[in-house]
């Protein structure tokens, strides 16, 4: 239960900065800065920061930078796909990162300990 409780942190968190890195994005491409958008981000910007310590509290700065982060880079890049239309700025070797970053969460989950 508890790790369910601990996905639950992490998927939250990169929900969050995943709607704000968006909110961002569609900011950025407007001509005009001061609009509805840019309140969106002046308030959805603590909360990024905010469930990212909710997984920190929870297993520490290390694997929840990676963890939150990856699956960050790897949701955000989904979305420049599919939302933004972006599949002809992606290269097979950056497919393949992807897919190493998709392997490095994993690995992240499992933590082996050595005899050290």
């Amino acid at each position: 239960m508890e790790k369910l409780q601990l996905w639950i942190y992490i998927i939250g968190a990169v929900i969050v900065a995943l709607f704000a890195n968006s909110a961002s994005a569609i900011w950025a491409s407007k001509e005009n800065k001061f609009s509805l958008w840019l309140l969106l981000l002046i308030l959805i910007s603590p909360f990024v920061f905010i469930t990212f310590g909710l997984v920190v509290s929870k297993v520490g700065v290390a694997i929840s930078s990676a963890t939150i982060d990856s699956l960050l880079t790897v949701t955000t890049i989904t979305v420049g796909l599919i939302f933004f239309n972006e599949w002809s700025k992606i290269s097979p070797y950056q497919y393949l990162g992807i897919g190493l970053v998709l392997v490095g969460i994993f690995l992240m989950q499992f933590p082996f300990k050595t005899g050290v």
